[in-house]
């Protein structure tokens, strides 16, 4: 193993070598997923408000300071959805606030379109809300005044939108920050495949191979160090996104860090494959940086596959990332470990091709 020892000790040797594989990226991660988390999603909410009460009027004006509200009016319900000018709608019939201080079983009115996640957390409120309500009402015993204060103290105790993980918010806000984490291994990875390039070029593979080493040795240790230095980054990279940031990582971190991990051999498959075909350190560099973003772009490390077109979808299948992502998707939605076992095989039959295509350009140099 004494290749596989020297390369690492020749990765980490260089100070700036390691600023770019391991602090650069830890830092970018902090600044990106910061900055994503730290805007609320703008759910846009209509309300139609026909009771004006005291009641009615608190509701909306706790709804406007956690959300895009406006007032719209019956005629412009279905406009105003199908034209995504609101998420959801809210109508608030004439004498809700009186029946429901009486204690009857009222229901405020909600549209929405049919499987829109944007509305969920508004919905989510909304029921919570009016549930409190229900409860305070009963305990008042048909007393407005009652009633009124024990509202005050309710909102006091600052009810908020819930964005954690039943909505689909959350969700898209991880699938991002996610996306870009892939996107920064895949383009840095290929800084220290590149190792391969500075044998060739002073010779070290030549004279590495005169001695009782194999090529297959060779290129054994030089990937099984490769691999070694990638999950180092992603493990610092995945701990600053769980531990320092927080972002949601589904219903078990466990497989989403395996997710990653199989993502990591991806990228170091793609940065010797990169490294075999190019002749110098820049334009392996160059290429690999090209072959990150083509593929980040078609796989959608940026958007989810739902909302992608048709044909968008159709060639990103052809990539690798396309299939990491579809794991990050499903994982979001509390899917287990099973439901992406087809893609990690997939993402691992890609690597092997990769590998494939890196030792083989090997063998024909060696000849």
């Amino acid at each position: 193993m004494t290749i596989f020892f020297n390369n690492f000790k020749r990765i980490f040797k260089k100070k700036l070598q390691v600023l770019v594989i391991l602090i650069l990226p830890a830092i970018l991660l902090t600044l990106v997923s910061t900055s994503i988390m730290a805007n609320k999603p703008i759910v846009k909410i209509g309300i139609i408000d026909l009771d004006k009460t005291d009641y009615t009027t608190m509701f909306t004006n706790q709804l406007a300071l956690q959300t895009n509200s406006k007032e719209v009016t019956q005629d412009q319900i279905q406009n105003e959805l199908v034209n995504s000018k609101v998420d959801y709608v809210v109508v608030l019939d004439k004498g809700f606030t009186e029946r429901l201080i009486k204690g009857e079983d009222v229901e405020a009115k909600g549209y929405y379109l049919k499987d829109s996640i944007r509305s969920l957390p508004v919905q989510n409120y909304v029921n919570s809300y009016f549930s409190s309500a229900k409860r305070i009402a009963q305990a008042a015993g048909g007393d407005e005044q009652r009633f009124n204060e024990g509202l005050k103290i309710s909102n006091d105790a600052d009810l908020q939108l819930d964005y954690k993980m039943l909505t689909g918010i959350e969700r898209q806000k991880s699938y991002v920050t996610l996306g870009v984490f892939l996107e920064i291994i895949l383009m840095t990875t290929v800084i220290f495949t590149t190792l391969i390039l500075t044998d060739k070029a002073n010779r070290t593979i030549y004279r590495t191979l005169t001695a009782p080493v194999s090529l297959r040795r060779y290129m054994f240790q030089n990937i099984l160090s490769f691999l070694l230095v990638s999950i180092i980054q992603v493990t610092i990279g995945f701990g600053v996104l769980k531990g320092f940031i927080g972002i949601y990582m589904g219903d078990s971190s466990l497989n989403m860090f395996l997710l990653v991990l199989t993502a990591s051999v991806l990228a170091v498959s793609i940065g010797v494959a990169v490294s075999s075909i190019s002749k110098s350190v820049i334009q392996a560099s160059f290429t690999g940086l090209f072959i990150a973003f083509f593929m980040g772009t078609l796989g959608g490390t940026l958007w989810e596959h739902e909302t992608a077109t048709e044909l968008l979808n159709t060639i990103g299948k052809f990539t690798p990332v396309y299939w990491i992502m579809d794991g990050v998707s499903k994982l979001l939605k509390e899917q287990g470990l099973f439901a992406i076992s087809g893609d990690i095989l997939i993402i691992l039959l890609f690597a092997m091709v990769f590998f494939f295509l890196g030792t083989w350009k090997k063998e024909d140099i060696a000849k």
